[in-house]
């Protein structure tokens, strides 16, 4: 799934708050220097200015685009953009006193100083914010994984132009090319080439990758195998526009890395859809959590009384895109479960690369079967929803073992955060045998996904929880 680039107003609105939080404290430290501080808000005249200076603000970020290149922006032209920014709010309140002639209401040493601490608070805030920032962009472990496909001939060039932006929220993390290699390159401007049109699946399902730009100089068929193959396992394409690729999925003109591109994916939401899914996200674990420690000590007494070790069941899963995380679980089965596991594989009674059998004798007579039964083993994942490895509404997030097991075909499931229910299990798990059935499922939710349907799918889960079908 991918998501549109942010609308103006959303993608700086770190800068915005800030910039307003400043206009705020410099007329409430002007007025405070010049009349005592008191609250200047408790005058209604300066409360009225306040107010117009963040419409003022508000105004100038629509129309001045006062945030172009702001993270890339050295501290010389912060400085010029800061305080230009807050000359022409000023200006535009002096304008508005001019106009209603009211000036006298006003004192000119706390507007001249408000102008003053102004520039110098919003620079340094901005600064601050910067730092923050480029810090937390140049951990890899929040940058997306891309992989070039390119040709030959312009590999060169296009390596040079994904690289040469210092603060970016992506790492080049390899290259694919689409024809022969005539230099035997083992890699272009500092990036391993990993892979050829013949081998690239293989790379992308042992490694983690999350978007491909594709630049090529000609009409190369093996580059839409590629398109397609990607687009099919959930695998976000941004194709430079001086070739296009006309029957990929989902399409949207973007802009990436300095390059105009058509990106092609599976689902392509809108910027704000996905982050009121995160809003939600947090909302509900942290209410998850809190029920989680209330039953804490109720479940550990019941587990530990009737199998003693750690109440606590942790495994290694596989999120988005490849990413492997420890997921959490209270912990409903005797301490040898994964051992016992492969000798009771030929019971499996699911059909492909999942394991379920209706009466598991792993799990823990009693209080394994009632916890499992109203899905209180699940509460302690919402730790890794609160991390971010997991979502409320998303697919399951496949073992290891599973993983390895996986075709192309399998790998949409894993294009988006795993949940911790989702349409498959609202739409009669229990009785779903075939795993290639739960594929399509979850092909389904990622195509058609929406913030209404993942409402519907947690409505349907609390209730099929209050029935007791949770297991």
């Amino acid at each position: 799934m991918y998501s549109r680039k942010k609308s103006r107003l959303l993608k700086h609105l770190d800068f915005m708050l800030l910039d307003i939080f400043s206009i705020c404290v410099s007329l409430s430290l002007a007025y405070g220097l010049r009349h005592g501080f008191d609250s200047v808000y408790a005058r209604s005249e300066y409360t009225r200015i306040g107010l117009l200076m963040i419409v003022i603000d508000i105004v100038l970020v629509f129309f001045r685009d006062s945030y172009q290149d702001v993270i890339r922006r050295g501290y010389l032209k912060e400085f010029r953009a800061a305080s230009a920014h807050f000359s022409f709010i000023m200006v535009g309140i002096l304008l508005y006193l001019f106009a209603v002639q009211r000036s006298e209401l006003y004192s000119r040493l706390t507007l001249f100083w408000t102008w003053g601490i102004g520039i110098v608070l919003m620079y340094l805030l901005r600064i601050s914010l910067k730092t923050w920032l480029r810090r937390r962009m140049m951990k890899k472990n929040s940058l997306v994984s891309v992989l070039a496909v390119v040709s030959s001939d312009i590999a060169s060039e296009t390596v040079r132009g994904l690289l040469e932006r210092k603060y970016r929220d992506y790492e080049i993390t390899g290259i694919i090319l689409v024809d022969k290699n005539p230099h035997g390159w083992t890699e272009v401007e500092g990036v391993s080439i990993v892979a050829d049109r013949n081998n690239f699946i293989g790379y992308i399902k042992e490694n983690v990758v999350d978007e491909l730009f594709v630049s090529v100089s000609g009409n190369f068929q093996a580059t839409e195998n590629i398109i397609q193959s990607c687009i099919r396992m959930g695998v976000t394409v941004h194709q430079n526009l001086m070739g296009i690729n006309k029957n990929a999925g989902n399409k949207v003109v973007d802009e990436f890395a300095g390059f105009m591109v058509l990106t092609s994916s599976i689902k392509v939401a809108a910027y704000r859809d996905l982050f009121l899914k995160r809003c939600m996200d947090i909302a509900g674990a942290l209410a998850g959590l809190f029920l989680t420690a209330l039953m804490f000590p109720f479940v550990a007494a019941a587990v530990k009384k009737k199998s003693p070790g750690p109440v606590l069941f942790t495994q290694e899963r596989i999120g988005k895109n490849g990413r492997k995380f420890r997921m959490y679980k209270f912990r409903s089965m005797y301490m040898d479960a994964e051992e016992r596991k492969k000798e009771l594989m030929r019971q499996n009674e699911m059909q492909g690369l999942m394991f379920k059998i209706e009466k598991d004798p792993r799990i823990i007579p009693g209080v394994g079967e009632f916890i499992r039964k109203t899905s209180i083993d699940e509460f302690p994942q919402f730790w890794n929803v609160l991390k971010g490895d997991m979502s409320l509404i998303g697919t399951r997030p496949p073992t290891v073992e599973e993983y390895e097991q996986y075709n192309m075909n399998h790998l949409v499931r894993i294009s988006i955060r795993p949940g911790m229910t989702g349409l498959w299990q609202v739409s009669g798990r229990n009785r779903i045998r075939d795993f290639e059935e739960v594929v399509r499922l979850d092909t389904r939710y990622i195509e058609e996904w929406s913030l209404s349907l993942d409402i519907k799918i947690l409505i349907r889960t609390v209730m099929l929880v209050i029935k007791g079908d949770g297991e």
